[in-house]
């Protein structure tokens, strides 16, 4: 990598620069992953001098230009190709964003009772306490959002309805509900009621492993199962994702293996996943004092859920 000759060939002809705001910005500007591949497809083939009809010949332009995020500039020997349109639909997003929390602030101003909300989730979550982080996200709802107290409410009891006390659970949800334009009950309500909550709880299990990426069918299969066959909650499935996080190969059917033997003990809440989990440890963990010279073996190492 410190070959002066190979560093020249790397960078000697260009780059193709997309900013960091544009990908962050991909789903309000209904962009896929594989859309801004072709975007910088025909970005680079624009930095290789090619005349007007080389370019309207490349099948990355012609996608660029059918789906509006490029368009012809000039006439004669200064045609060129720009990405105006796609520069154009950032910064609209970007005014939003400015505007958004001063017209957030005044929509929701003397209609927004922090202490109200607070009393309700302790009532429902059992609990006098809330960390700073979901105080933030309370807040958050508020000021970004605009969401008065009897929205803000409504939202959490419905996310509650669906097995999610946990405000850290349901955050990318409510970020859907504002993106798509949702500001009355009556919309949220329907909004929920057709969310596709299984993909939303399946891609959550798979960050939990450190796993990325699209879910698939076997996946949806495994939570389906975990969930009506089994009777598990969303909370014991990814007390059994943390779990599967700690071995050495993480994935789906290491989980279930986990949740298999949950299911053969009884166990039927966090408790008795932490009484199972402890029970297992004391079993197959290693003497501590093992022989002089030897590697001690991790967690990791010695835990296998997939062979009790």
């Amino acid at each position: 990598m410190e070959n002066a000759e190979f560093v020249q060939w790397l960078w000697g002809n260009g780059q193709v620069v997309l900013p960091l705001p544009l990908l962050k910005k991909m789903q309000s500007l209904n962009l896929s992953p594989e859309d801004i591949g072709c975007l910088a497809l025909a970005m680079a083939r624009c930095r290789e001098n090619l005349s007007p009809g080389e370019l309207t010949a490349d099948k990355w332009i012609r996608w660029s230009l059918a789906q509006g995020w490029a368009q012809w500039q000039g006439q004669g020997e200064k045609k060129a190709l720009v990405f105006t349109p796609l520069w154009r639909s950032l910064y609209q997003s970007w005014q939003e964003d400015e505007k958004a929390p001063a017209e957030c602030a005044a929509k929701s101003k003397g209609t927004f009772d922090y202490g109200r909300i607070l009393k309700w989730l302790d009532q429902e979550r059992g609990t006098l306490s809330l960390n700073l982080r979901e105080k933030q996200v309370i807040q958050e709802f508020n000021l970004k959002y605009g969401w008065s107290t009897e929205f803000i409410l409504a939202f959490l009891q419905l996310a509650f309805e669906r097995g999610h006390n946990r405000l850290m659970n349901y955050q990318p949800v409510a970020k859907r509900v504002y993106e798509n334009g949702v500001d009355t009950v009556e919309g949220l309500i329907a909004f929920i009621d057709n969310y596709d909550w299984i993909q939303y709880k399946v891609a959550e299990v798979k960050k939990c492993i450190g796993q990325y990426g699209g879910v698939t069918k076997a996946q949806r299969e495994f939570y389906l199962k975990w969930q009506n066959t089994w009777k598990f909650g969303h909370e014991l499935i990814m007390r059994a994702a943390e779990e599967a996080g700690a071995a050495s190969s993480p994935s789906f059917k290491y989980m279930d293996s986990v949740l298999a033997s949950w299911h053969e003990k009884g166990v039927e809440d966090i408790s008795g996943a932490e009484q199972a989990i402890l029970e297992h440890d004391r079993r197959d963990k290693p003497s501590l004092h093992a022989p002089a010279g030897k590697k001690k073996s991790s967690r990791a190492d010695y835990r296998d859920w997939e062979n009790i």
